[in-house]
């Protein structure tokens, strides 16, 4: 196989176009699947959808499954870890509440996405929401939430008459989560959206209220 003048062989994509493409895949398997659901979802769908040819589509991933996990992997609840990481952690000690409000906000920012919509319609079309990777996910979520909450107590910004931090993380994230199962999937429209923002947002004041002195 001769090379280009750049140096790079023919027949080779580099490795930015490579990246490109699996996303690409990515981003097409997750709107089939939310659409058709897993099952009615072929190989030969999401290479098309792309315009590639299913040789392409198995030279990223070795099966529809292998695409799903990754899907997973990208925007399941473990990734629900990470917003976390991205409120400022001087608001933990400094402003609680204000952490609070943007926990809440950002969280449905990200929940509001498109990706994040069609993978909740995926999870409710293929009947995935038991699924043991979901589970894993939220309590990972959960665990991550509950240190913070175990913080405030023992600071005592919080009593601790008013329950675990486990019990006080699930019970500021659960109407959230609700928010999200109910209201935003494939087909939201952008009235439920605002609406489904609204109510986490409105949750948020309450929790704050009934929470810290």
């Amino acid at each position: 196989m001769s090379a280009t003048g750049t140096g790079r062989r023919r027949g080779r994509p580099p490795k930015a176009d490579a990246g490109d493409t699996k996303e690409a895949l990515l981003r097409a398997a997750l709107e089939l699947f939310a659409a058709k659901g897993f099952e009615g979802t072929s190989v030969r769908d999401i290479a098309r959808a792309v315009g590639l040819s299913e040789s392409v589509l198995y030279a990223h991933f070795d099966n529809k499954q292998a695409i799903f996990q990754a899907v997973f992997a990208q925007l399941g609840p473990r990734s629900a870890v990470s917003v976390l990481e991205t409120i400022d952690p001087a608001l933990i000690d400094k402003d609680p509440p204000a952490f609070i409000r943007a926990l809440v906000e950002h969280t449905m920012e990200i929940w509001s996405a498109p990706p994040a919509r069609q993978l909740i319609s995926l999870m409710s079309h293929d009947d995935l929401l038991h699924n043991p990777a979901l589970t894993a996910g939220i309590v990972a979520s959960l665990g991550s939430l509950a240190g913070v909450f175990e913080r405030w107590i023992e600071a005592g910004v919080v009593d601790a008459n008013l329950g675990s931090p486990q019990e006080l993380a699930y019970g500021l994230i659960s109407p959230v989560a609700l928010a999200r199962v109910l209201w935003l999937h494939n087909r939201s429209t952008p009235e439920e959206i605002d609406a489904a923002r609204s109510r986490a947002a409105r949750h948020a004041e309450l929790f704050i209220r009934a929470v810290f002195r």
